[in-house]
C-alpha cells in the first residue's frame, strides 16, 4: 500500500509539473510577422526603441512605422497581456486537486484515525479540461494577431495622414506666396487707376486667407506627427518621425472575388472564431463528464484487532439530483453562441473586403478623372500663360492666377492619393496579409 501511495504521488507530481510548463508565444509572433511583415515584441520592458530592421536614413516608411508600433505601442502591450492570463488558465486546467488528509487524535478511549481522500474523477476530466483551455489559448492567440492587424491599419492610416499633411502644408505655402504676389500686383494696378478698390480688396482678402490656411496646415502637420508618434510609442523628442516616406499605392491588389477566399483563410479573427467553436464543444464534453464524483480513500486506525490497520476505499457522489444540468446547459449555449459568432465573423470579413476594394477603386477612379480633366489642362494652361507672358501678350498676373489654380488642383489630387493609401491599408487588414506597394519617396 505504501508503494502504491508513493507511485501515485510520483505520478501526480509528474503530471503537475508537466502541466505547469507554459506554451511559447511563437504562434502570436509568427502570425503577426506573416500578416504584417513585421515582428512584434512580447513583454516589452517599457523602453521605447526602434527595431533593428528600421533604417531612418531614407525616412520612415509605412512598413517601418508598423514595425516600430508593434515593437513599442503601449496599448498593444496591454492587449498582449491576455496571453499571460490564458497561459495561466491552461496551467490551472492541468493541475490536479490536492489530496485531503483528515486526522482524528486519540483522546480518552478514542483511538487514532487518519483518512486520506483524493478525487480521482480528475483523471478522466483533466484531459478534457486541458483541451478546452488549450483551445481557449489558441483562440486568444489568434485574436491577438488580429489586434496586431488592427494596429497596423491605424499606423498606416496615420502615416498616410502625416504625409498628406506635409504635402498640404507645402502646397498651401506655395499658394499663399502666389496670392501675396497677386495682391502686390493688384495694389500696383490700383495705384495706377487700372482697377477698382473692390477688386484690390478681394485680392488682399484672398492673400490673408491663404496665409491663414498655410498657418493652419503647419499646425496640422504637428498634430499628425504627434498622432503617429503616439501609435509608434516613441518619446516626444524622438526624431524618428521627422522624415517619412509617402506610400506609393500599387496598381491593384485584386478584385473582391479573388481576395475573399484569401481573407477567409488568413484572417486571424476567423481562425479565432473557429477555435472558439471547437473550444465550446470541448467544454461541453467536459461538463458532461462531471456527472460522477469519485474519490479514493485510504483509512488508517491507530489500534485495531491486529494493531495498526489501514485499508483503501472510495467515496462516490450518487448523481441522483444533480446531473450538472446547469453546467451542461451553459456549455451548450456557449456552443450555440460561438457558432453564431463564427458566421457573423465570416460575414464581417466579406463586408470588410468588398468595402475596402470599393474604396480603393473609387479613389483610383476619382484621382484618374481629376488628373485627366483638371490637373493636365491646368498644367497646359500654365505653360501657355508663361509662353504668352514671355512673348508680351499677357500680364504676369495671368501667370500667377493659373499657378494658383494648378496648386489647388494638385492639392485635391494629393488628397485622393491619400485616400488610395488608406484604402490599401484597409485591404491589407481585410485580407490579413500584405498587398505590397512599390518603394515610396521621402517626405
Amino acid at each position: 500500500m505504501v508503494r502504491l501511495l508513493l507511485l501515485l504521488g510520483a505520478a501526480v507530481t509528474t503530471l503537475s509539473c508537466a502541466s505547469a510548463q507554459p506554451p511559447v508565444a511563437s504562434p502570436v509572433t509568427e502570425g503577426i510577422l506573416s500578416a504584417t511583415g513585421a515582428a512584434a515584441r512580447i513583454q516589452a520592458p517599457g523602453l521605447a526603441e526602434l527595431p533593428s530592421a528600421v533604417d531612418l536614413r531614407d525616412g520612415l516608411s509605412s512598413d517601418e512605422a508598423v514595425a516600430t508600433a508593434l515593437w513599442n505601442n503601449a496599448t498593444f502591450q496591454v492587449t498582449l497581456s491576455q496571453l499571460g492570463f490564458a497561459r495561466a488558465d491552461l496551467v490551472d486546467a492541468g493541475l490536479l486537486t490536492n489530496p485531503v488528509l483528515s486526522l482524528l487524535f486519540p483522546l480518552g478511549p478514542k483511538q487514532f484515525e487518519a483518512t486520506l481522500r483524493w478525487p480521482i474523477e480528475v483523471l478522466w476530466e483533466r484531459p478534457k479540461r486541458r483541451a478546452a483551455a488549450q483551445l481557449a489559448l489558441n483562440a486568444i492567440a489568434s485574436s491577438l494577431v488580429q489586434s496586431g492587424l488592427d494596429l497596423a491599419l491605424a499606423v498606416r492610416v496615420s502615416h498616410a495622414d502625416y504625409a498628406l499633411a506635409i504635402d498640404r502644408q507645402r502646397l498651401a505655402t506655395d499658394a499663399a506666396a502666389i496670392l501675396e504676389r497677386i495682391d502686390v500686383l493688384t495694389q500696383s494696378r490700383l495705384a495706377a487707376g487700372d482697377i477698382s478698390t473692390l477688386e484690390a480688396r478681394v485680392a488682399r482678402v484672398d492673400a490673408a486667407r491663404a496665409r491663414q490656411d498655410a498657418d493652419r496646415a503647419a499646425h496640422d502637420v504637428r498634430l499628425a506627427r504627434e498622432r503617429l508618434r503616439l501609435l509608434l510609442g516613441l518619446a516626444a523628442d524622438d526624431p524618428a518621425v521627422d522624415r517619412i516616406q509617402a506610400l506609393a499605392v500599387p496598381d491593384a491588389c485584386g478584385t473582391a472575388t479573388d481576395l475573399l477566399p484569401r481573407a477567409l483563410a488568413a484572417r486571424p479573427d476567423v481562425r479565432a472564431a473557429e477555435i472558439a467553436v471547437e473550444g465550446a464543444a470541448a467544454r461541453l464534453g467536459w461538463e458532461r463528464s462531471r456527472v460522477l464524483a469519485l474519490a479514493a480513500v485510504l483509512d488508517a486506525n491507530g489500534q485495531g484487532l491486529e494493531g495498526f490497520e489501514a485499508g483503501p476505499g472510495v467515496d462516490v457522489g450518487l448523481p441522483i439530483f444533480n446531473w450538472n444540468q446547469g453546467g451542461r446547459l451553459r456549455a451548450a449555449t456557449e456552443l450555440q453562441r460561438a457558432s453564431a459568432a463564427y458566421v457573423a465573423t465570416q460575414q464581417q470579413v466579406g463586408l470588410d473586403v468588398r468595402e475596402a476594394v470599393t474604396l480603393l477603386d473609387q479613389a483610383k477612379e476619382s484621382r484618374t478623372a481629376w488628373r485627366t480633366t483638371l490637373v493636365v489642362p491646368l498644367e497646359a494652361n500654365l505653360t501657355d500663360a508663361e509662353e504668352a507672358y514671355r512673348a508680351g501678350d499677357s500680364s504676369f498676373l495671368f501667370v500667377l492666377e493659373n499657378s494658383r489654380r494648378l496648386i489647388e488642383a494638385r492639392l485635391r489630387e494629393r488628397e485622393l492619393a491619400a485616400d488610395e493609401a488608406r484604402a490599401v491599408a484597409r485591404i491589407e487588414r481585410a485580407i490579413g496579409a500584405k498587398c505590397a506597394p512599390p518603394a515610396g519617396e521621402t517626405r
